[in-house]
């Protein structure tokens, strides 16, 4: 029996319905919690490759986000092997960036736009607000009050594809309502709240057409443009949406009751042709209505109302089987989502049920367990002991979740983690800036701007203190303390000399050793100070870090968690990145303004989280833990006014007709928050646990707390609370022990063991990496260098010939493409025009930028002269490969970017490849590393390879010849007859000669790479490299 088959006959009678609804039309399968759609979904994937002739990339997926994507793929991998990674399965934007990549004529895009950030946007609606000085939405007293809900509200009609002139339209129907209103009200409290809102609205139709007017001049986009950019495209231009249903036949959407209006049209578009020729577009959409907590607001049965009207003919299938929770829980979680009035709006169409009772084989499981705290502190304190006695009968700590409203509600949860030693994993990345040894980073950043200026009051007292800069922390109490005696800085106090301090200090002197150390690290600050002003940023950052500068990265790389802590480090460095790309005279004055910015607007520079194989206990908001579960779920802080009867905090209310398909009005105030609440039950397999606090203490205040309008609807239930609800004593345990407790939570915290597994750390890094040729190399020359640059990606600053690189490839792309697209030569001016543009953009100083464009322009010239006058047929120019263009070496995921491609013969397929390259050419014996002079820096494992693959460029050439020979876009008859690397500087200074040397790439050196790509990433997914080395 195959893997299929076995999966298949595990399916009961509706999910095998779902799975054989294959070219029948459309089908919508309604699927709550724990029924088994991600299973469904591979499997109806699998059985279209079994059931017809079809290639998996005429499969599309869609899903809501990309760990959706990941898992589906691994899933689909378990049933039919390497077809998966040809089958597309991606996001939505995903999805569209690719289009854009491929299709970019077809897009008000120029290659040089760039995506808008959070910290470009809320500075733009800054600057917009000055401008417009719109009387609505910019107070007096606090003229950027309403940016977030403008940023929020201008989000949403983008997501449900309302452009400018349609909300213009909306908003002139709006004040024919307010008028009709006037006249048929008296009640002036409600008119006057109406004005307000049409008044708003009529303030942000105005910023919201300048900010879209804005991006268009500056060359920007926001991340929601993206699908509007698609849709638009493919409405305006038969022929691009003809070549995507060309090749594209099976469409299947998850998460489907989460779609947006501009998603949904996105898939409309995508299925049309088959649609409306026979009315049977093979489209497949999953979704359950009472999980909708991503949708706009109320719009929870929108998508299942809007695809049955859109498409009259599609079967309706829900799935009344769940596997994942006890049928206790699923009773409460049916009967707590009943209470949501919009879920029977639909209730007359018989095709559809919205509320459906849940049927699972594991019968009555063990009783829900409720306790109340007299404060968070204590609830924070309870749920820790209770993961306790759940791990001491053998719970595993990954199978136990903590689930809460918002991220905030976990602070005391993981101090008392941290406390009781027990380890644990969040569910998105730290935000950077909540980092202490960030946050120390930026004093000392700070501290060395105020030096300049000798305004560095406390500051320089409290950098002395951090562990990482190796100070005395005696010396530097008595500084301290001398300071503060006579009142002076301790800068000042410095400058006085170690004769004036130790009068003051008496028997208690520094000697002279230990004031050097101390006047070394002034002058060190000082010295930083003036290499603001003269290195670029990237440079001065990597410096700064390094133990040429202050030793920060030593320091965080010996830390117990050390690889999380690096990871932290990169997304600052990420960000410098993003900044400089804006602004090449960034600075530290203005890095640190910046920086100020994401502060006070609250916003996140998020870090990744790959600690994801620990056993430790799982905390997530519970929009963050949607399609996960655990054994055990914890939800905790379950208080009114945030688990319910919210204040409505939407200072912006839109029009009416936002939504289609669905009269919002209709909604209980409480649907949205109560459609969360029932993700949260629908997570446990084995038992929940409900609690909340009597009491919030915070900033030495208390406040009463009342339980969640949740929890009262809970026992209103039909259900014998008696059999299903555990009335804990775990309360009175606390309060007896509650000195003990509170004195553990005031005690230091021990190290958490799970962050020194390393191992977990880099197999979470290596299990999807796509290996380059740069990687291949990197790894065989030096495995600390691979793992330092390619998995933990250390920062580094890009150096100036690397910049240099990058213009000369960014010139000669553009030179090719202007050649493809007219069949003409383009002329010198423009390639020296395109070269200078791109150097510009690069990160570099201005006495080195002068001398990389006068050395461009002199090489570029000659080089045209010397090699660009010949026409060539160019088949395609920086062909990427891996990310949408997967290309398989088994389960070897390859990746890499390949310069140029002629077609130098089309009757018989042949292609020729082209890398660039600059800096003094090669000759054939460097490139093929044939002599020990070649081969003096190689390391042991590179002697030792056979002569076919022993040098580096070589191996480069081949490699480009397997990326091709796996690409399953190109014609399979065609093959590579010839590699060329193309040196870019002339053969000799003052020379105009300029060389290429070209390779027949033969099977036996195809054959021979393959092997050790096969053999290093055996090496890479087993760790076993890093038994030979050390982190430096």
């Amino acid at each position: 029996m195959t893997n299929f088959e076995e999966a298949y006959q595990s399916l009961n009678s509706l999910q095998k319905a779902a799975v054989d609804h294959i070219e029948q039309g459309p089908l919508l399968l309604i699927a709550g919690p724990g029924t088994g759609k991600t299973q469904v979904l591979s499997l109806r994937i699998a059985n279209i490759l079994k059931q017809t002739d079809a290639r998996p990339d005429t499969i599309l997926a869609l899903t809501f986000t990309e760990a959706a994507a990941k898992n589906m793929r691994e899933r689909l991998l378990t049933i039919i092997g390497k077809d998966a990674y040809y089958v597309n399965i991606s996001t939505f934007h995903s999805f569209c960036r690719q289009v854009i990549a491929e299709h970019g004529e077809y897009f008000p895009l120029p290659r040089e736009s760039e995506h808008l950030n959070d910290l470009d946007r809320y500075q733009l609606f800054e600057q917009l607000l000055d401008e417009l000085k719109p009387e609505h939405l910019r107070p007096i007293n606090d003229q950027y009050y309403y940016v977030n809900d403008i940023i929020k509200a201008i989000s949403d009609l983008k997501r449900e594809g309302i452009s400018v002139l349609q909300f213009e339209e909306m908003l002139r129907a709006e004040e024919q309502d307010l008028l009709e209103f006037k006249e048929s009200s008296k009640n002036k409290t409600k008119i006057a709240s109406f004005e307000k809102k049409v008044a708003k609205n009529k303030n942000l139709l105005l910023l919201y057409q300048a900010y879209q007017d804005h991006l268009r001049q500056s060359l920007r986009f926001d991340y929601d443009d993206m699908i509007n950019f698609v849709v638009d495209a493919f409405s305006e231009n038969e022929l691009l949406l003809r070549e995507y249903q060309e090749n594209l036949h099976y469409f299947l959407v998850d998460e489907y009751q989460d779609t947006n209006s501009a998603q949904n049209k996105l898939i409309d578009l995508l299925v049309s042709y088959w649609e409306e020729k026979e009315g049977m577009a093979d489209l497949f959409a999953v979704g359950d209505p009472n999980q909708a907590i991503y949708r706009f607001q109320g719009a929870s049965v929108e998508n299942v109302l809007a695809f049955t009207r859109s498409y009259p003919n599609a079967t309706v299938i829900t799935l009344d089987t769940a596997y994942r929770c006890p049928q206790n829980i699923y009773d409460l979680a049916t009967q707590i989502i009943s209470y949501n009035k919009l879920s029977k709006l639909s209730n007359s169409d018989e095709k559809i049920q919205l509320v459906t009772k849940l049927k699972s084989p594991k019968g009555d499981g063990e009783k829900i367990k409720f306790f109340k705290s007299p404060s968070q502190i204590l609830e924070a304190v309870a749920v820790v002991e209770e993961i306790n006695k759940l791990k001491k009968a053998e719970v595993p700590f990954a199978e136990i979740a903590v689930l809460y409203r918002n991220h905030s509600d976990a602070n005391d949860l993981i101090e008392a983690l941290e406390k009781w030693g027990i380890p644990y994993q969040l569910s998105k990345g730290n935000d950077v800036l909540q980092n202490q040894h960030i946050d120390e980073l930026l004093i000392l950043m700070t501290l060395i701007t105020k030096i300049r200026e000798a305004q560095e009051a406390d500051l320089l007292y409290r950098a002395m203190t951090f562990s990482w800069l190796g100070l005395d922390s005696a010396v530097v109490m008595k500084l301290g303390r001398v300071a503060g005696k006579i009142r002076i800085d301790l800068y000042d106090l410095i400058g006085r000399g170690l004769k004036f301090i130790n009068q003051e200090l008496k028997d208690q002197e520094i000697t002279e050793e230990e004031f050097n150390i101390i006047l070394a690290f002034i002058d060190k600050l000082k010295d930083f100070s003036k290499k603001d002003q003269s290195l670029t940023f990237n440079h001065f950052f990597e410096e700064l870090i390094s133990d040429k500068g202050f030793g920060f990265l030593t320091f965080i790389k010996n830390l117990a968690d050390g690889f999380e802590q690096i990871t932290i480090l990169n997304a600052l460095f990420a960000e410098v990145k993003s900044m400089l790309a804006k602004d090449h005279q960034l600075h530290l004055e203005s890095f640190l303004s910046q920086i100020n910015v994401y502060k006070n607007h609250n916003i996140k520079i998020q870090s990744k989280n790959l600690l994801n194989n620990q056993d430790a206990v799982f905390l997530s908001t519970v929009h963050s833990a949607k399609g996960m579960e655990w054994e055990h779920v914890f939800l905790i802080n379950l208080v009114d006014k945030k688990w319910g009867n919210k204040r409505d905090n939407n200072k912006i209310k839109l029009p009416a007709g936002i939504i289609k398909n669905t009269d919002i009005s209709e909604k209980e105030r409480n649907e949205d928050d109560r459609r969360l609440f029932y993700v949260a039950l629908s997570r446990a397999k084995t038992q929940l646990h409900l609690s909340y606090p009597e009491k919030i203490i915070e900033n030495n205040q208390s406040s009463d707390k009342f339980p969640s309008i949740f929890l009262e609807e809970l026992k209103e239930i039909e259900v014998n609370l008696q059999k299903q609800f555990l009335e804990t004593e775990l309360k009175q345990e606390i309060l007896d022990n509650v000195e003990i407790h509170l004195s553990r939570l005031m005690s230091p915290a021990p190290v958490r063991s799970f962050v020194n597994s390393e191992r977990e750390f880099l197999n979470s890094l290596v299990k999807d990496f796509q290996l380059s040729v740069t990687a291949l190399n990197t790894y065989l020359r030096d495995p600390q260098e691979f793992l330092e640059n390619n998995l933990l990606r250390i920062p580094r600053a890009k150096e100036t010939f690397m910049s240099f690189g990058t213009a000369v490839h960014v010139s000669l792309e553009r030179f090719y493409k202007l050649e493809k697209q007219t069949k003409e030569i383009p002329k010198l001016e423009f390639l020296l025009k395109e070269f200078g543009v791109a150097l510009q953009k690069e990160i570099l100083n201005a006495s080195d930028l002068a001398d990389q464009l006068k050395h461009g322009q002199e090489i570029l010239t000659s080089y045209y002269n010397d090699r660009l006058i010949v026409p060539v047929n160019v088949f395609d120019v920086e062909r990427s490969f891996g990310g949408g263009r997967r290309i398989m070496l088994g389960d070897i995921q390859l990746s890499g970017k390949i310069d140029r491609i002629d077609l130098i013969d089309a009757e018989r397929g042949l292609l020729a490849v082209y890398d660039y390259k600059t800096g003094k050419p090669k000759t054939r014996g460097g490139i093929e590393a044939t002599s020990k002079t070649y081969q003096k820096d190689f390391s042991e494992r590179e002697l030792n390879l056979p002569e076919t693959i022993r040098g580096p460029y070589k191996r480069q050439l081949i490699f480009y010849k397997i990326l091709l020979g796996l690409d399953r876009t190109i014609n399979p008859n065609w093959q590579v007859s010839e590699a060329i690397f193309e040196f870019v500087e002339p053969k000799e200074k003052g020379s105009d000669k300029h060389i290429a040397q070209s390779y027949s790439i033969t099977d036996e050196e195809v054959a021979d790479l393959k092997q050790l790509i096969k053999e290093v990433m055996k090496e890479i997914r087993s760790l076993s490299f890093l038994d030979t080395i050390l982190l430096k």
